[in-house]
């Protein structure tokens, strides 16, 4: 028999034509499903690679085994009749014919009905083109009231909007924070588009004139500068008639861009969170006060939002609000009772409507300061399951990560969220805190400094970043641009942060006075945080002729710390300088155990070991202290500066062990 009768005979060619057809087809199906679900590219050719490499075992199989009803069989054990008598292998024919007619199917439709590489949203929704896949940026609308100060009304439509939009998983849209400076623009709608990376831009206008409203909006390619979709509302006034705009737009832009929401989506787009416009009134004011991120704003805005509350019980986004505040002030002045009352109004919020991801993010935020860390992420995560386009969510969680100790996942997190909104502030605040605080790369100062930068390129006139940019230089001995950053920040807005900060440059560099001086500052702004209180009891004790003064302050740091401790017992920071409040206290025994706590909590990072030093060397144990000195340099390098400035270890300059640690500083030739 010839080579060509026995490959027929062996099924050889239909079994190859076979697994070429299915491999194609699973290969399509694959691709749609993988893409659909947002699976890494190695996924898919890892799974290319297995189908190729099945294809010689195939005909191997088909070389030595038959096909039958009876499964498979060798061909050796097969009848000699079993070509005439076996009707099994008549039922393959049709099979193999079924699967080439869906294969050329499949290939005609995307060949010639999903044009321009039509690819999945990963909503199950295919769109025309990979062009509409694109992210949205609703620009700031514009004020048509005759009333000047309705800005807010329209901001705070314009907020709402963007909130909306981003809860519809069919779409990317870019933050507020990033727009927002295309308000008054000149650009054109090509030049907006390139700068946000954004497909699509969303204009809009709001007149209010007495009990009713007019809305324009208009959807613009930015590619071509050609609109897809435009309208005009004119409804009564109302916040049913508002949020019934609002998700006509969210429709509007998903009809423009065939994108079909489902059922979630449109149950989302059909919730109004309060039927009372005064409280919806009040509602945009504070929300647009918290966006400037000061105290005299936020004391603003907790009126608002108490006004909001006031006028109607049930507005869970209004109490989510006033967490927000009450946390932002907390995290200003220390005040034990902001806490308390940030966490009643997340509860409350959480009771009414669960289903916000704003109540979830500033619930997580609460969490966080509270060390429950494992809940809060749990509460981001369902955040994010609510709100998939929440930059806000997906950076919080980032610092979360990181506070639990996974390092690489926090800074993926946050890097992911950058290239989401490459805008959003808060996000390079937070990875100037990661950078310093928690990553363990030699050149991670130099990292802060840049992301600290960026926060100021992109907030000039917010305190806090010009702050923690000071404070990323003095981490790298740049004592005179820290100075200067510092300064800044205290001319835009006299901060406890930024008068601190700047009283212990001069603690470092001797200047005990003016030292002291800035502490007090700092505590008429924040009276119930121990740091002030602290940093001000070392100073009156090193300035000589105080030492009164000085136990006044380190017991009201005392007592401040520990009240902080009752908030969040993982705090080890705080508890490392509690221990060295107590050292200096006369209360050595408190002192042993709070240190001991602190580096076991704090997996005996740098910062901790510092305190353990400073904590050690005043209760008269040196070799204690230059163990942690050593280890601390050791994990650290760049606390050997605080070895050097530190006054409270002036003591030990001289020593052998103290000069070994010193060499650290020299630099190679």
């Amino acid at each position: 028999m010839s080579l060509i009768s026995e490959i027929k005979k062996r099924n050889v060619v239909r079994a190859a034509v076979t697994y070429a057809v299915v491999s194609w087809l699973l290969i399509q199906v694959a691709d749609v499903l993988l893409d659909a679900f947002d699976a890494p590219g190695w996924l898919f050719r890892g799974f290319i690679i297995l189908l190729v490499t099945g294809f010689p075992v195939a005909l191997i199989m088909a070389w030595f085994f038959e096909l039958t009803t009876s499964g498979l069989v060798r061909n050796e054990d097969l009848p000699e009749n079993y070509a005439s008598e076996d009707q099994f292998r008549r039922y393959l024919n049709p099979v193999i014919i079924a699967m080439l007619s869906a294969a050329v199917i499949l290939f005609a439709l995307d060949k010639f009905v999903w044009t321009d590489e039509g690819a999945f949203d990963g909503s199950g929704t295919r769109f025309q083109n990979t062009a509409r896949a694109g992210a949205i940026a609703v620009l700031p609308f514009v004020n048509r009231s005759k009333q000047a100060d309705d800005v807010y009304f329209a901001d705070g439509i314009h907020d709402d909007l963007l909130t909306m939009l981003a809860r519809i998983d069919s779409f990317k849209v870019i933050s507020r924070t990033s727009v927002m400076r295309y308000r008054d623009t000149k650009k054109s709608i090509p030049e907006i588009g390139r700068e946000l990376d954004a497909a699509y831009l969303l204009e809009g206008a709001v007149q209010r004139a007495g009990d009713t409203v007019r809305v324009n909006a208009q959807l613009i390619d930015s590619g071509s500068d050609s609109h897809l979709w435009a309208e005009t509302f004119d409804r009564q006034l109302s916040t049913t008639n508002l949020f019934s705009i609002q998700s006509e737009i969210a429709r509007a832009i998903a009809a423009a861009l065939d994108a079909k929401l489902s059922q979630t989506d449109e149950s989302r787009l059909q919730k109004v969170p309060t039927d009372s416009l005064a409280a919806y009134d009040a509602y945009f004011k504070g929300r647009q006060s918290l966006l400037k991120r000061n105290v005299a704003a936020y004391e603003e805005a907790l009126s608002y939002f108490e006004t909001a509350v006031s006028l109607d019980s049930g507005f869970a986004g209004a109490y989510a609000g006033l967490c927000d505040t009450h946390l932002s002030l907390y995290v200003k002045n220390s005040a034990v009772g902001h806490f308390i009352a940030a966490e009643a109004a997340c509860q409350k919020a959480l009771s009414i409507d669960s289903g916000q991801a704003e109540v979830r993010v500033a619930l997580a935020a609460l969490l966080r300061h509270h060390g429950d860390y494992q809940r809060a992420e749990t509460e981001l995560r369902q955040a994010l399951d609510l709100a998939p386009n929440n930059v806000e969510a997906l950076n919080e969680l980032g610092y979360i990560m990181a506070l639990q100790g996974m390092i690489r996942e926090s800074e993926r997190l946050l890097l992911e969220s950058v290239s989401f909104q490459p805008d959003y502030w808060p996000t390079y605040d937070s990875l100037f805190m990661f950078y310093r605080q928690f990553d363990d790369r030699p050149d991670r100062y130099e990292r802060a400094v840049k992301y600290a930068m960026k926060s100021v390129e992109l907030m000039p006139e917010n305190a806090s970043a010009w702050n923690n940019l000071g404070t990323a230089y003095h981490s790298l001995q740049q004592y005179d641009a820290a100075k200067v950053a510092w300064d800044r920040a205290l001319e835009l807005e006299p901060t406890r942060t930024g008068y601190t900060n700047r009283g212990l440059q001069y603690y470092y560099e001797g200047f005990y006075s003016e030292s002291a001086e800035m502490q007090l500052k700092a505590i008429e702004l924040a009276p119930d945080d121990h740091r002030a209180w602290g940093r001000l009891a070392e100073s009156y004790r090193l300035m000589g002729g105080e030492e009164e003064s000085a136990a006044q302050a380190y017991g009201t740091a005392i007592r401040l710390a520990e009240s902080m401790i009752g908030i969040n017992s993982l705090d080890w920071r705080t508890r490392g300088l509690l221990a060295t409040y107590y050292a200096h206290n006369d209360q050595p025994g408190d002192a042993k155990a709070m240190i001991e706590s602190a580096l076991a909590m704090a997996q005996r990072d740098p910062e901790a070991l510092l305190y353990s030093a400073l904590v050690w060397h005043e209760l008269g144990n040196d070799e204690f202290a230059l163990n942690a000195l050593e280890e601390m340099v050791d994990r650290d390098e760049t606390y050997v500066l605080y070895v050097s400035d530190d006054p409270d270890l002036a003591d030990l300059r001289g020593t052998h062990r103290f000069e070994q640690i010193m060499k650290r500083l020299e630099k190679d030739p």
